[in-house]
Formats: C-alpha cells, sequence, structure tokens
C-alpha cells in the first residue's frame, strides 16, 4: 500500500480512567505496528490520554453508575440516557470527520454508532453479567454485550481469572496493560484508587501505621503520570479497586490486593478468587490482614498487542 497507512479509531469508555489507560495501550501497539491512530471518549481519562501527548474527541459524558448506584432508575432515564444518546450522535459525527477503516472500542455508545452508521468496529469488555447481584445490572451488562457483540467484527474479553465468568460470543484475550520499565527507585506499597473508592487517605494512613511505605496515586505528593505500569511493575504490592490495575498487575507479576466499592468491582473479586497472586478485602482492616501473606503471580502476556494484532486482521491494507 502508498501512501498514508490505515486509519484507526481508538474510542474508550468514559466512567473511572482505566477504561483510557487500556485502550491506550492498544493506541501504542496499532502506532508501534504502523498504523494511524485517532482517539476519543472523554470524561477522567482524558488527562492520561493528553499526559501521552494525544488529543482526544471528548463526546457528552455518560455516568451510568453514578445515576444508578447513587440515584434512581429514574435519574438513570432523566440523565444517562439523553447524554447517551448524545452520545451517539456525536461519535456518528466523529466517524464522518475522521473516515476511520476500523474502530477498537470498550464503550458502548461507540459500538452502537459504528453499528448505525455501518462502522466496521472490534469491542472489547470485561463485563460479563455474571458480575452482577442485582437484576437491573445484570440485564443491562447482557444487553449491552449482546447489542455491542452482534454488529462487532470480533469481541473480545481480557481476563485475569481462567475460566468463569465469560460473556457469550466473546473471545478471551490477556489482561491488558500499557508498556513501561520499572521505575528508578522501588516502591513498596501503590495504592491506586479508583472513581468509586472510599477513603484511600485512610487506608494510606492505615498501611503507615503498620510501618509500609506508601505510594498515594492521586494524593497530595503525587504528579500526574503518562502511564501507572512502571509503578506498578517496581511495587511489592498494589492495593486497587478497579479491574484495569488488576490487569496491570497481572501483567507486571505484581501482587495485588482488591478492595472492591461496587457491585461490578466485587463481581471481579469473585472472579479472581483462585487467581494466585490476587487478594480480596472487604475493609481497611481486611488490608491490613492480608499485608504479611501476598505472593507475586507469574507475570502474564500483555494482551494489548494480541488486540491490536486482531484488529489489524479487519484492516483493508498492511501498513508499509
Amino acid at each position: 500500500m502508498s501512501g498514508r497507512p490505515p486509519k484507526v479509531a481508538v474510542a474508550h469508555y468514559c466512567e473511572g480512567a482505566g477504561h483510557a489507560t487500556r485502550m491506550l495501550a492498544v493506541v501504542e501497539e496499532l502506532e508501534a505496528a504502523g498504523y494511524e491512530t485517532v482517539i476519543a471518549g472523554g470524561g477522567p481519562g482524558t488527562k492520561f490520554v493528553e499526559a501521552n501527548g494525544y488529543t482526544e474527541f471528548e463526546p457528552t459524558v455518560v455516568d451510568f453508575v453514578d445515576d444508578l448506584q447513587d440515584g434512581s432508575l429514574l435519574d438513570v432515564a432523566r440523565n444517562s440516557v439523553p447524554a447517551l444518546y448524545e452520545r451517539i450522535q456525536q461519535y456518528r459525527a466523529w466517524f464522518d470527520d475522521e473516515t476511520p477503516a476500523l474502530l477498537v472500542t470498550d464503550d458502548i455508545a461507540a459500538a452502537i454508532a459504528a453499528s448505525l452508521h455501518g462502522q466496521r468496529y472490534v469491542y472489547i469488555s470485561h463485563d460479563p453479567s455474571a458480575f452482577y447481584t442485582s437484576a437491573v445490572e445484570r440485564v443491562g451488562a447482557w444487553v449491552r454485550n449482546r447489542i455491542a457483540g452482534r454488529g462487532a467484527e470480533q469481541f473480545l474479553l481480557p481476563k485475569v481469572w481462567a475460566d468463569e465468568p465469560t460473556i457469550g460470543g466473546a473471545d478471551d484475550v490477556p489482561p491488558m496493560a500499557p508498556a513501561g520499565d520499572a521505575p528508578d527507585e522501588d516502591v513498596d506499597v501503590l495504592v491506586v484508587p479508583s472513581e468509586f473508592s472510599v477513603d484511600p487517605d485512610r487506608l494510606a494512613d492505615a498501611l503507615e501505621a503498620q510501618g509500609r511505605d506508601v505510594t498515594l496515586v492521586g494524593g497530595d505528593d503525587w504528579e500526574l503520570q503518562e502511564s501507572l505500569q512502571p509503578f506498578i511493575a517496581g511495587a511489592n504490592l498494589v492495593i486497587c479497586s478497579g479491574y484495569s490495575t488488576v490487569m496491570e498487575a497481572a501483567v507486571a507479576g505484581t501482587p495485588c490486593i482488591v478492595l472492591p466499592a461496587t457491585s461490578e468491582q466485587r463481581g471481579v473479586v469473585d472472579a479472581l478468587a483462585d487467581t494466585p497472586g490476587f487478594y480480596a478485602a472487604d475493609s481497611i482492616a481486611g488490608v491490613e490482614a492480608l499485608l504479611d501473606t501476598v505472593e507475586a503471580p507469574q507475570p502474564r502476556e500483555n494482551g494489548a498487542k494480541r488486540v491490536a494484532e486482531i484488529a489489524a486482521t479487519y484492516l483493508p491494507d498492511s501498513p508499509q
């Protein structure tokens, strides 16, 4: 092929920054393979996109988790549903502007927009309906996966756990993480709160009272980093609540304690129950009880490269 390489659009979901970091890992792999990329998503992840030297299209933010867990179905109907409609329409306009050869996304709004627009796409989800306990959330996850899977060229599920839960019609891929080496100085305990974590400062204080040296991501002494992966790779222990950090710990081979804050995160904890190197706590006291018992997992293959390889099979030509 002469001229410019095929363009791949990469769109991340907008609830929590982890969606952006894992999709940035795919961007890295696509660009390393010679493809042109454009990025979209918005929300808390935008700051990480910008820290890596990219700009992105920022459609209307949807906040289903906050509307449902801190509100009600009425709040979902009033806020999230209209926002989802706007987000879909804005993605469609973005496809017209960018004319990508392929979309790679973990955003259901982008997947719906692609189906409506005739845009080919690969969909990534870590959201089995079995993660959830409430009927509303289970049905919501099933519907999301059903809609996204039907129109996708391929549906991918990045997994740290070995077996169930899974998603019907999805192909398993290894956990996804950005590339990165260990930092110059080792980290003892790295605390990585999510958008929904409860009182990470109190957790850090409790760990320091146990004699541990704590690095709190987002704390007063923390500066925004292009990637957490070097810190995760250099840590003796990671404590988190979100699945993106779990995947990064798996790739790095760093032991991880998960302190979940949402129903989805509790589903991740259940899925990891028999996975070496990963531990669950339901309180700060529970974290403290595990400190001296953790063992490191074997480092896992980075699934971001596998996602990029799969995406390349749906592109019209290979880059020259």
